[in-house]
């Protein structure tokens, strides 16, 4: 889905890049142990090819992954460590909701695990995939052969997003001939249960915040959730499938349960309630920010140039800033 935003992009605001620390266990990404059998992979920003984060579960007997990545040479990584980390084979995985860089992944688990969404995600991946890749082969190497040149035309581009960029069309463009299409073996609504060994995860149906249907994973004995792309960390949020209301609301129910206390996101490193409470207010001010300026008779143009809030400034996947600020002049304008 990023890619629709980006594919026509080649001028990209230039903010500081989030530059981690090679991992142990591959480039694109690297592990943090959350708790005895429980890690997070979070991606590397600077030209790691993973583009969001994972999580690695031990069940016990089995292994649980919590969305396996974008491209190919990274989800093949990611299952490696798995193994290392482990010494088990992964049994599940679990597609977060529809969108690319959450599920491409998938085949690198097949035949043996079962891939796990909600309902609503499988009909949307069964849709929106196949048009994604359309699009890509259309243009995804010319977009990467144009940012390629602009990193050689501008100063410091390694103090940019451009190396997160060049990493995602980099991506798009290796994995492409390898793609194949694997969408969920198993859908639930609203809640579902795995139980291992070890230890047991809830899935939980949010509708119509990030996407149509996301789902995020809790471990209550260990107080941690996989948030999918209901929770950013220092990073813009896109709004573009979803509803920013509803998205404010489940993070308010994420934000007032006593029981969790660490939250990893889909995009940027492992947060807290705090930034949780960052993201809302993140939400609600871009908002104040259209109701306002629509209030004082503003074009949509003239709003979606309006200047990034000082406490966003620095946060990454800035593109995405203008995007939601469009999102939002459409629906309170009812366009």
């Amino acid at each position: 889905m990023i890619y629709k935003i980006f594919s026509a992009a080649i001028v990209l605001c230039c903010f500081a890049s989030l530059q981690a620390q090679p991992g142990r266990y591959s480039k694109h990404f690297d592990i943090k142990e959350l708790a005895p059998g429980v890690w997070a992979a979070i991606n590397n920003d600077h030209y790691g090819h993973a583009i969001c984060n994972a999580g690695i579960i031990d069940l016990g007997t089995e292994v649980l992954i919590f969305d396996p990545f974008m491209n190919i040479d990274a989800a093949t990584d990611l299952k490696a460590a798995a193994r290392q980390l482990t010494g088990k084979p992964v049994k599940y995985v679990i597609n977060s909701h529809y969108h690319n860089d959450h599920i491409r992944g998938n085949q690198l688990f097949k035949p043996e695990a079962t891939i796990i969404s909600t309902r609503q995600t499988r009909i949307d991946q069964s849709i929106h995939e196949p048009q994604e890749r359309t699009e890509e082969m259309k243009s995804a190497d010319k977009v990467l052969a144009a940012l390629q040149q602009q990193y050689k035309s501008i100063e410091n581009p390694e103090a940019t997003e451009l190396p997160l960029w060049i990493a995602y069309f980099e991506g798009i463009v290796s994995s492409a001939p390898l793609l194949q299409l694997v969408i969920p073996d198993v859908t639930f609504d609203s809640e579902m249960w795995i139980y291992g060994s070890e230890r047991d995860v809830q899935l939980v149906e949010y509708k119509n915040g990030h996407t149509a249907s996301d789902c995020m994973l809790f471990l209550p004995k260990e107080g941690i959730v996989f948030a999918g792309d209901l929770f950013f960390v220092e990073r813009h949020a896109f709004f573009g499938d979803g509803n920013p209301d509803e998205w404010f609301r489940h993070l308010t129910a994420l934000e007032e349960n006593p029981v969790y206390s660490t939250f990893v996101p889909g995009h940027g490193p492992v947060g807290s309630k705090k930034e949780i409470a960052a993201l809302k207010s993140y939400i609600t001010d871009l908002q104040k920010i259209v109701r306002e300026e629509i209030d004082k008779g503003l074009a949509d143009d003239a709003i979606i140039k309006s200047p990034v809030p000082e406490p966003y400034k620095s946060w990454k996947l800035s593109r995405f800033y203008a995007e939601n600020l469009n999102f939002l002049v459409k629906t309170m304008r009812g366009k």
